[in-house]
């Protein structure tokens, strides 16, 4: 909608009524609007015009500010369109009205030095006019903002869906990448020869990572609980190579797993927390993962690395960007000199 103060709006919008204003006027000069015939840039004339120009400029304005001050910009498309559409429509309808009766009940006395015919032909015509161009304005501006915002998601969809292909590559890319491979085949070749039962599971835990990325690969959300189920396949090849030294505890009430999560929420946080802090015997890292009501938080103690290892710019960026196109809360990241948490809501 255009806004109520802003110069080029306000400028050409008064220029409109102005000669909307002198159209009134001359038509009812003619006679055409009114009983009695008057004399064109006459006095009546230009009390006509006054009037006209008043009764237009407080319906125009004042459609725009009981649009602009109220919710209705908070209102999304995707759930409230409804009531968007019924309170534009409702201020075209209603607002005219109102304004029609202040200003033949209090204003045409004044201007016009004589009392108004509600029931006038004058009255009447002005009346119906009034509600039709405002109802007719609000249509073409709410069709606008629609196929405006209905174009906008659709790039935005797209950019998501990039952003998602492009992160599941990514979080692939990282996990067979050769340096990942050289550590789990040294891993596994240790376990094969002095924990064969551990090795095995080793390569079961190795296969349930691999199917889960795989499978998420045209899912935008996921339940918690599949992600928590991915997350301790992933936790344990880590834990496997770093020992004792990577702690992860996980407190999530049961009633909470059905709630719907980013996919690879889970696993781009822990790879961020073991990608970027010392993991040692003397620094062991403690990760914490813990759900509430509203939001699942991953916080883990700070001990970053003294050369970290250059950022694609995905991870956090990645999720962040996600949870702003699904409208929820915004992804809360909080740093301090011994922790790091990050907050992302559950839907």
């Amino acid at each position: 909608m255009p806004t109520l103060f802003q110069k080029r709006d306000f400028i050409i919008r008064h220029l409109i009524i102005a000669l909307m204003s002198f159209f009134f006027a001359y038509t009812a000069s003619k006679g055409a609007m009114v009983e009695q015939v008057i004399e064109i840039f006459g006095a009546d004339y230009w009390r006509m015009y006054a009037w006209n120009f008043l009764f237009i400029a407080t319906i125009w304005n004042g459609n725009i500010a009981l649009i602009q001050y109220s919710p209705y910009d908070r209102w999304n498309w995707e759930t409230q369109a409804f009531k968007k559409i019924v309170y534009v429509s409702s201020v075209a309808i209603f607002w005219p009205i109102g304004v029609n009766y202040f200003y033949n009940l209090v204003v045409y006395p004044w201007v016009m030095h004589k009392p108004c015919e509600l029931a006038s032909k004058e009255n009447i015509v002005f009346l119906i006019l009034s509600v039709a161009i405002t109802l007719f304005i609000n249509a073409v501006f709410v069709a606008l903002e629609f196929f405006s915002h209905w174009r906008k998601s659709l790039t935005e969809r797209e950019a998501l869906k990039r952003s998602t292909i492009t992160a599941e590559f990514e979080s692939l890319k990282n996990q067979v990448n050769p340096h990942f491979l050289f550590n789990a085949l040294n891993t596994l070749s240790s376990l094969i020869e002095e924990e064969p039962k551990i090795a095995t599971e080793f390569v079961q835990q190795l296969a349930s990572v691999y199917r889960y990325l795989l499978s998420q690969n045209d899912k935008e959300t996921v339940s918690l609980g599949e992600e928590l189920a991915f997350m301790r396949s992933y936790v344990f090849l880590n834990q496997i190579r770093f020992g004792q030294n990577l702690k992860v505890e996980v407190h999530v009430p049961d009633n909470l797993l059905n709630k719907e999560i980013i996919t690879l929420t889970l696993q781009i946080l822990l790879e961020n927390a073991i990608k970027h802090n010392v993991i040692s015997l003397d620094k062991p890292l403690s990760i914490v993962i813990e759900g509430n009501a509203d939001s699942l938080c991953v916080r883990n103690n700070l001990q970053e690395k003294v050369h970290l290892t250059p950022s694609n710019g995905i991870g956090l960026a990645n999720i962040s960007s996600r949870y702003k196109f699904f409208g929820t809360r915004e992804v809360s990241i909080c740093k301090t000199a011994t922790s790091f948490e990050v907050c992302v809501p559950l839907m």
